[in-house]
């Protein structure tokens, strides 16, 4: 394997922190996959990128990794390209009591694997001409 994958492989263990699931809020919502410790960036707004990793050296993914790219690029075991992220986090982010700061990508406490990670949608500025429906 070359020195390249070899950093791919270290970038995506990185990175994937948090994925797309079931919200208790409302809809879908982002779901962190293991814990995250306060201050941890997540990467939610991150641009999706070609990764080249052969399926040989899939062990040296992270569990939740390894299964998030093989439900979504499940051609990799034939030796395909993949991207990641291949959805924008913070577009699915939803309103709650918030436990992430997307000025600065990180995490405002420890979130436990399972959570749901949550912005406050009034910190942005003008929020009431977006968000009519918050009543604070």
């Amino acid at each position: 394997m070359s020195q390249n994958q070899e950093n791919q492989i270290n970038e995506l263990n990185s990175i994937c922190k948090a994925t797309l699931g079931k919200s208790k809020i409302h809809g879908i919502g982002v779901i962190a996959l293991r814990t995250i410790l306060k201050g941890e960036k997540i990467y939610a707004d991150r641009m999706p990128k070609v990764y080249t990793v052969p399926y040989s050296s899939f062990g040296k993914l992270f569990s939740e990794v390894r299964q998030i790219i093989l439900e979504r690029w499940p051609s990799v075991v034939n030796g395909s390209k993949f991207i990641f992220p291949d959805a924008r986090l913070l577009s699915f982010m939803n309103h709650g009591k918030a436990n992430y700061d997307p000025y600065m990508d990180t995490t405002l406490r420890d979130i436990d694997k399972g959570e749901e990670i949550v912005e406050d949608y009034t910190q942005m500025q003008n929020w009431e001409k977006v968000f009519p429906w918050i009543h604070q």
